[in-house]
């Protein structure tokens, strides 16, 4: 009985090792420029969710403008995706670079946000300075 419980586990193991792996694709993307195909659309997914009108105001189509912008057609895309996508650790991998630049860019952002906030806010205390100050001249006179 244990002969037949291991020899099944040794079955079921080796089943399930025998991956059916993904062929290299025709056309193989270097990993890195990938990363840069999922950064830019997740650039573009985002615009499309805030503001769904800027793109198709300036004539934008997001997978247009991806096959343009790095030279490549769908169908080698979906086969690298596909690729990639068969290694999970990889394709992890290449996520968390996309979400850790994408992070980098927001802090960036924020950054020169809140020096700009704080540019006009004290614009604006200086205006308001000024505005007391006339009318308290004129009151007095």
């Amino acid at each position: 009985m244990k002969k037949i419980i291991l020899l099944l586990s040794l079955l079921i193991i080796g089943a399930c090792s025998n991956k059916n792996e993904i062929p290299k694709p025709t056309k193989p993307i270097d990993k890195e420029v990938m990363e840069n195909i999922l950064y830019d659309l997740a650039l573009l997914q985002a615009l499309k969710s805030y503001s769904l009108g800027k793109l198709t105001e300036n004539s934008i189509n997001s997978k247009t403008y991806i096959y343009q912008k790095y030279k490549i057609d769908s169908l080698q895309f979906v086969q690298n995706n596909k690729y990639f996508a068969s290694d999970i650790e990889t394709y992890k991998l290449m996520f968390e670079n996309v979400s850790n630049r994408l992070q980098k860019e927001k802090n960036q952002m924020d950054t020169i946000l809140s020096k700009e906030l704080k540019i006009k806010i004290k614009k604006s205390h200086d205006s308001l300075a000024k505005i007391n100050k006339k009318s308290k001249i004129i009151v007095r006179g």
